[in-house]
C-alpha cells in the first residue's frame, strides 16, 4: 500500500475504532449521570418549596444545593456532547479511510483487468 507499513496503518485504524467506542460509551454514561443529577435537583426543589413556609433557611439551603446539582448536570451534558462530537469526528475519519481503501482496491482490480486484457 504505497510503501506504508500496513501493520502501522491497521493498528492506527483499530486504535481509532476503540477510541471512538470509548468516547461513545463515555458520552452515554455522562448523559445518564446528568439525568440522575437533574432528578435529584428536582427532588430538592420540590422539598424546598414544601419546606419554605416552615423553615425558610433550610428551604434556601436545599434550593442552593439543587442549583449546584443543576450546574453539575449541565457540565456533564456539555462533556457528553464534547465526547459525542469527538467520536463523530473519529467515525468520519474512519469512513474516509474506508472510502480511500475501497478506491485503491477498485483501482487495483481495474489495473489487473487491463493487464490481463493486454492494455498496459
Amino acid at each position: 500500500m504505497f510503501g506504508i507499513d500496513e501493520e502501522f496503518v491497521e493498528k492506527g485504524f483499530e486504535e481509532m475504532e476503540r477510541e471512538m467506542a470509548e468516547l461513545q460509551e463515555e458520552s452515554e454514561q455522562l448523559k445518564r449521570e446528568a439525568a440522575e443529577l437533574m432528578r435529584r435537583s428536582d427532588g430538592l426543589r420540590s422539598r424546598s418549596i414544601d419546606l419554605r413556609s416552615e423553615d425558610p433557611a433550610a428551604a434556601e439551603e436545599m434550593w442552593q444545593e439543587s442549583e449546584e446539582l443543576r450546574a453539575e448536570s449541565r457540565e456533564m451534558l456539555r462533556l457528553a456532547v464534547d465526547s459525542g462530537l469527538k467520536a463523530g469526528d473519529i467515525k468520519h475519519r474512519l469512513e474516509i479511510h474506508d472510502q480511500i481503501v475501497a478506491v485503491v482496491d477498485r483501482a487495483d482490480e481495474i489495473w489487473e483487468g487491463a493487464i490481463r486484457a493486454g492494455r498496459p
